[in-house]
């Protein structure tokens, strides 16, 4: 059988799915983490039963991209049962999308999540009566703990068999409404529709874009439509035209509007079913939650609240990053020269030895060393810093700020997951409602700087800048942030010229961190994740720079693929301070920005002892660029063009070669302009 788990954001969908499937989904408490549907399976009561975590939604208006993945999956896949997951610490909030699955269905298990604060909190639920006043199981749960997971299950598995039935309340939308949802569902019955009427004609009286679209169309799909029934292309569009023309003169003939009528019914109801199954037991003492906010969410006190955490995980970072390198280095080394060993006694070709060895493995290797530290200390860092709650409050207390700059609050949730990887960035677009704010958030995204380019960036900042790598490495991430707000400004009030959108985000309380979770998406989920991804493009990149740097054979490097790429290039970067060997490297990690030191080694005519010189060719690297020239690279590299596995996640998401052109040309851009002001800047100033 098929269960769907609906819910608010950060209701714990993602930690229920987990705790029923063993797997790591991603979880973080924060709102509008996950975007789409994540999928599993369980065993239980001898039987298989799939599993789909829908996004989190306050509605099933169909207002933004996760309410109309969550509705869609409901109405047109039709799971044997819905789980809605309810915050029990904000139960009247959460009935009301409760209350909006049960009138689409009737086979609904609802568990009632974070009991344990609940009790903390002095409170008591009445669960036996709540589940009377809405006609189906409610089961107390503790999603960390599974506590009440298995009581779930079993009702689930009861429901779905039919063994325990269920009759959902139906909300009392008032006599003029009903009035006129009868007079729709007769006009439906007469166009040929008979499933799902009730549901169709609340849909059309709140003037619900996507139904509204269908019938202008004269294309309702048939998943709204019973079994048997007309199929939605079969149904008369001259029909559903008279239908939708009957449901907007209604609504515009109702006092009160009717979709504010029937908003207002369905939180009535559930304030009325809040107030009668919750009750208090003992007094509330002191909310932690309010007294820290004080402090993070302060007109004055939340900026430096952020720059020190900032300034602490990147110090973290890097200062630790460094023994881990070190260490991993030695370690990859001893495996490099093993293998060349190896093929040495096996007597392989001089180029299978050379590609393999100088190119491919010892890229790799420089990939890994040069990014694994970094990436576990910065993920572990930040995943603690979304299970404890912070991550909302940074959006909160910048939400003035992207307002003031033409964009809104949930622009930073999508930052914020770019810090992690690009594409995870573009892909949490979705949580922003408005199309407008959606792209701009898309196109900025490339300019902050990714796990890949810090964790190459500090393993180069260790090496150009011995003793001050903390100070350069916030200063870049500063830089990063400075750019992509000052994109937004510039883009907000010239291709995104618009009314500005609203923002409504939920701060969750300040819980203690899961520190399995936190590991275990930490290493599979992210550095497993990106560091696979790395190794999947730097493999065959640092194997095809090798060969551009051996064709024609025995060729001095200036006669070689890349020798020919550097002097071409070389005029470029004259301007921004940068070298034709620079310039190449960096075209060369387009396909992942980790294979940067492999590509600085290679580029600068170290590829014939690439295995035994790679640690030096830095050292040397250090010596040769100057201070200036070294950050300006830095600088050029932390903002240039994004990935080629960000770009296709950006086509995917817009399907428009205008905003993916945009989305390449405004971070080369900004690149470009600060690494010439850097450079230039510089000099004028009488550094060399």
């Amino acid at each position: 059988m098929t269960v769907a788990l609906a819910g608010n954001p950060n209701v714990g969908k993602s930690t229920l799915f987990n705790a029923l499937t063993g797997r790591s989904q991603h979880t973080g408490n924060w709102p509008g983490k996950t975007v789409e549907r994540a999928t599993g399976e369980f065993r239980t009561h001898d039987r298989t039963v799939h599993i789909v975590d829908l996004p989190g939604t306050y509605s099933l208006a169909a207002q933004s991209p996760e309410e109309i993945i969550a509705r869609d999956y409901i109405v047109e896949e039709q799971p044997d049962v819905i789980i809605t997951i309810v915050d029990a610490t904000h139960l009247e909030r959460n009935l009301n999308l409760a209350l909006q699955v049960l009138e689409l269905t009737d086979r609904v298990v609802m568990a009632l999540n974070f009991m344990d604060e609940v009790r903390r909190d002095g409170l008591r639920i009445d669960t036996e009566a709540l589940a009377d006043a809405l006609g189906v199981p409610v089961i107390p749960i503790v999603a960390t703990r599974r506590e009440g997971v298995e009581a779930l299950v079993t009702a689930v598995v009861e429901v779905a068999d039919g063994s325990r039935a269920t009759i959902p309340l139906s909300v009392d939308y008032g006599l003029t409404v009903d009035r006129h949802a009868v007079t729709i569902e007769e006009s439906l019955r007469q166009a040929g529709l008979r499933g799902r009427t009730r549901y169709l004609a609340i849909k059309l009286l709140e003037d619900d874009p996507e139904m509204a679209a269908a019938f202008k169309t004269g294309l309702v799909p048939s998943s709204y439509v019973e079994s048997g029934d007309a199929q939605g292309q079969e149904v008369s569009a001259e029909d559903l035209h008279a239908v939708l023309a009957d449901a907007i003169r209604l609504r515009e003939s109702t006092h009160p509007d009717a979709k504010v009528e029937i908003v207002r019914r369905r939180y009535e109801l559930a304030d009325d079913l809040a107030h009668d199954v919750v009750h208090r037991e003992r007094h509330k003492e002191g909310d932690f939650t309010e007294r820290l906010d004080r402090i993070v969410t302060h007109k004055v006190w939340a900026w430096p609240t952020m720059l020190v955490v900032l300034g602490g995980m990147i110090w973290v970072t890097v200062s630790s990053a460094e023994i881990g390198e070190e260490w991993l280095s030695v370690a990859l080394l001893w495996f490099v020269e093993r293998v060349g060993q190896l093929l040495a006694y096996a007597d392989a070709p001089w180029w299978v030895q050379d590609s393999l060895v100088e190119g491919v493995l010892f890229g790799t290797a420089t990939v890994i060393a040069v990014m694994l530290p970094p990436m576990v200390i910065l993920f572990t860092l930040f995943n603690l810093l979304q299970d404890i709650g912070f991550v909302p409050r940074v959006a909160f207390n910048l939400d003035r700020i992207m307002r003031a700059l033409g964009s809104q609050g949930k622009h930073i949730l999508v930052l914020t997951m770019s810090l992690g990887c690009t594409v995870t960035g573009v892909l949490s677009s979705r949580v922003i409602e408005n199309e407008k704010d959606r792209l701009l958030a898309i196109i900025t995204s490339p300019l902050v700087v990714c796990s890949g380019r810090l964790g190459a960036a500090t393993g180069l900042a260790i090496v150009l800048f011995p003793g001050r790598a903390v100070p350069v490495m916030l200063s870049l991430v500063l830089l990063s942030l400075a750019m992509t707000l000052l994109a937004t400004f510039v883009l907000s009030r010239t291709v995104f010229r618009r009314e500005p959108s609203g923002f409504v985000m939920e701060l969750p309380p300040y819980r203690m961190p899961q520190w399995r979770t936190v590991i275990r998406r930490t290493l599979i989920d992210q550095v497993g994740h990106v560091l696979g991804r790395a190794v999947l493009f730097a493999a065959p990149a640092s194997g095809i720079i090798w060969a551009l740097g051996h064709i024609p054979v025995g060729a001095a490097l200036e006669a070689t693929a890349i020798g020919r790429l550097v002097a071409w290039l070389g005029p470029l970067g004259v301007p921004l301070g940068l070298t034709g060997e620079m310039l190449t490297a960096l075209l060369f990690t387009l396909p992942a920005k980790e294979i940067v030191v492999p590509s600085l080694a290679i580029t600068h005519g170290l590829q014939s002892t690439l295995a035994e010189t790679s640690q030096t060719a830095l050292a040397g690297i250090a010596q040769s660029w100057s201070p200036l020239v070294s950050y300006a690279f830095m600088v050029f590299f932390m903002l240039y063009l994004p990935c080629l596995v960000t770009m296709w996640a950006i086509w995917k998401e817009t399907r428009s070669i205008r905003w993916l052109a945009m989305s390449l040309a405004v971070p080369l851009a900004v690149a470009t302009a600060v690494t010439v002001l850097v450079y230039q800047g510089g000099r004028l100033l009488g550094f060399s």
